[in-house]
C-alpha cells in the first residue's frame, strides 16, 4: 500500500495499516480484548474471559491474565501490541515494565491511542512519548492526519530493568 492511502482511512482502520506495518516475528497482544487488532496466529492476553471466547475467531493462542504480571517468560516477544488499554489498565508503568520485560532486546511495543489528553495516570498523544521513552530506547509516533487524538507510538529497544 502506498504511504498516502494510510492517511485516508478512518483512525481504526489506519491504525491496522500502520500496526501490519510495524509488526515483526512473535507477537502479543496485551489488553487483545475481542481481537480488534490481534494477528491470527498471535498470542493474545486479557482478564474477560468473554472477550477472549470473541477473540478465538482470530487465534486459538489466548490467555486469560493480568497485564501487570504478565506469564511468559523474559524475551519471548518480538513485538508487543497495547492498544487502547493503558489507560484502562491503570499502573501504566508496570505495564510498560512488563512488557519490556518480556520483549527481545530488539523488541518493540506497538501503541494505539485514541484517548484525549487528560490528568493522572494516562497515556495519550501528548504524554506518550514522555512516558514510553522511560522504558525504551527509541520512540516515535506516526499521528493520524484528520483526528488529533490518533496515535501509534512504535516503542523499540526496551531498556533493562534496573
Amino acid at each position: 500500500m502506498r504511504e498516502r492511502d494510510t492517511h485516508s482511512h478512518a483512525p481504526l482502520d489506519w491504525a491496522r495499516t500502520v500496526l501490519r506495518r510495524e509488526t515483526a516475528g512473535r507477537t502479543l497482544d496485551v489488553g487483545c480484548g475481542s481481537g480488534t487488532f490481534l494477528l491470527r496466529g498471535a498470542v493474545g492476553l486479557d482478564p474477560d474471559l468473554a472477550a477472549l471466547e470473541q477473540a478465538r475467531t482470530r487465534s486459538g493462542r489466548l490467555v486469560r491474565a493480568d497485564a501487570h504480571t504478565l506469564p511468559f517468560r523474559d524475551a519471548s516477544f518480538d513485538t508487543v501490541y497495547a492498544n487502547r488499554m493503558l489507560n484502562d489498565a491503570g499502573r501504566i508503568d508496570d505495564v510498560l515494565a512488563e512488557i519490556s520485560r518480556v520483549l527481545r532486546p530488539r523488541g518493540r511495543l506497538l501503541v494505539f491511542t485514541g484517548a484525549r489528553a487528560g490528568e493522572g495516570d494516562r497515556l495519550d498523544r501528548t504524554s506518550g512519548e514522555v512516558r514510553l521513552r522511560r522504558h525504551f530506547e527509541a520512540v516515535r509516533a506516526e499521528i493520524h492526519p484528520t483526528d488529533e487524538r490518533a496515535a501509534v507510538f512504535v516503542a523499540e529497544r526496551p531498556r533493562a530493568a534496573g
